[in-house]
Order: structure tokens, then sequence, then C-alpha cells
């Protein structure tokens, strides 16, 4: 289990255990072949559109990235954190759909609405933290920075458009892949071998949580974004734990809810 308050630094940490955590569970719950597909498909989807926006502005915005070690214009390790953060994200959208990543046979109409409802509502759970997150790593850190800044503490609303798009196709793509196997092959557990969906959902609360530190260890002072406005540090640490808990903390304690109330226990026929 993540430990949520562990500093300022807790979030990029508690992001880089998402990838181990990802790979050991990925690969019991999918096997090997669907765990690397969705891997690649994570991977490749999200560095090719970061790369399209650093160069174009399309889908995300103006912006581009500090630091070396870079795949063309993005950092090595975005592609690996896109691929964490999707997996907590895919299952914790599924938790509370009643574990629907099970259920997309195309025959069956629960299938045909999964197939479509859990990759959009996933890029939703995940843009949930990318909209507390962005502005702090972006405006206070400069993890990447903005060239235009933005409304939303120096971050332009089209990111965060453009972060649902880019996440809902890579698992819309993973989700086809999973409903043509199980459409394919209906037998519980020929594509997903049911187990313990308790643990990604902490780890997405945890994530949620790891904002709160920032808010008790910010200090006074401002930043100035691309554009020229000024914002306050505080002001941007507290709004980012007020996000989280409505939305991050609170998507993962409906899906806990779920499965202490015993309706993810197995998927309905």
């Amino acid at each position: 289990m993540l430990l949520p308050l562990t500093g300022t630094t807790a979030t990029f940490n508690a992001l880089l255990l998402t990838i181990p955590f990802a790979a050991i569970h990925g690969i019991r719950r999918y096997g090997w072949r669907r765990f690397l597909a969705f891997f690649a498909v994570t991977f490749v989807v999200s560095n090719a559109f970061e790369n399209l926006s650093i160069v174009t502005g399309f889908p995300f915005g103006n912006y581009h990235y500090t630091g070396d070690l870079k795949l063309f214009y993005v950092p090595i390790f975005i592609g690996p954190i896109y691929f964490g953060l999707g997996y907590i994200s895919w299952l914790t959208a599924s938790t509370v759909l009643d574990r629907a990543d099970e259920r997309l046979n195309w025959r069956e109409r629960i299938g045909k609405f999964n197939v479509v409802a859990l990759p959009a509502l996933a890029a939703a759970v995940m843009t949930m933290f990318d909209v507390a997150s962005d502005s702090h790593a972006s405006t206070v850190i400069e993890t990447w920075i903005w060239h235009d800044g933005g409304g939303v503490f120096g971050v332009p609303y089209t990111n965060y458009l453009g972060w649902w798009l880019v996440t809902y196709i890579f698992f819309q793509i993973f989700a086809l892949l999973l409903a043509a196997a199980q459409t394919r092959d209906p037998q519980p557990s020929s594509v997903v071998v049911p187990g313990s969906l308790t643990q990604p959902v902490l780890i997405y609360a945890a994530l949620g949580l790891t904002s709160i530190p920032y808010f008790f260890a910010a200090e006074p002072g401002t930043v100035v974004d691309m554009a020229g406005a000024q914002w306050g540090i505080s002001a941007i640490n507290e709004t980012m734990m007020t996000i989280n808990i409505f939305t991050v903390v609170t998507v993962a304690f409906l899906a806990l809810t779920k499965i202490a109330r015993g309706d993810t226990a197995t998927p309905r026929q």
C-alpha cells in the first residue's frame, strides 16, 4: 500500500510506484500478451500525442518539457507514468462499473455498453488526477511549461480536454482488444482472471491524498507563468488538495463502497 503523506515529493513517488504495481497486477489479471498490449498502447499513443502537441499545439496546447533524457521531445518517464496511472484508473473505473473489464462480450447488451462506457469513464478518472496536479507540476515545479499560460493557475483548459481525448483513445483500443477476445471465448476467466480490485482502488485514493502534504508544507510566495500572470503557490496547493478530495478520493471511496457492498464480488450474468 502506498503511503500518501510522505512529503512534498509524494505525488511523483506514488506515480513511480504505480508502474511496478501495474506490471505485476496486470500480468496476473490479463496474462503476458494482453498486459504487453496495454503497455504498448498506452506508451505509443501517449508519446505520439505528447510529441504532436509540442510540435503543433494539438491536442493539449503549446508547451515544452524541461530536463533531459527525452524520447524526441518528451521525457522517457512520461510514457511509463501514463501506463501506471492508466492501469490504476482503468481498474478503478471498472470497479465503479461492476468489473466492466470482465464483461465486454459483444454478444451481450451490457458488453456492448461497457465497451464504450468503461474507456470513457476510465479517461475521466485519469483526467481528474491531472486536473488537480497539472498546475503544481507545471507552474510551480516547471517540469513542463505552458507557453501561453492558462486560466487554471497557468494551465489552459485545452490540456484537460486533450488528456481525456488521449486517454480515451488508448483505453478504447484496449477495450476493443479485450472485447474481441471475450466474444471469441466467453468462458469465465478466459481473458481476465478475477482478482482483488481493492489494491488498485486504494492506490488511486492514495494518489489523491498525496496532495495533502503539499498544502501543509507550502511556503508563501508567488510564481509567474509564461503569459505574465502571477499565481500564489499556497492557492495552487490548496486548490490541488481540494480538487483531489472531491474527485479522486471521492471516486475511490465510491469504488471501495461497491467492493464492500459486494456489488463487484462476481460479474453478473
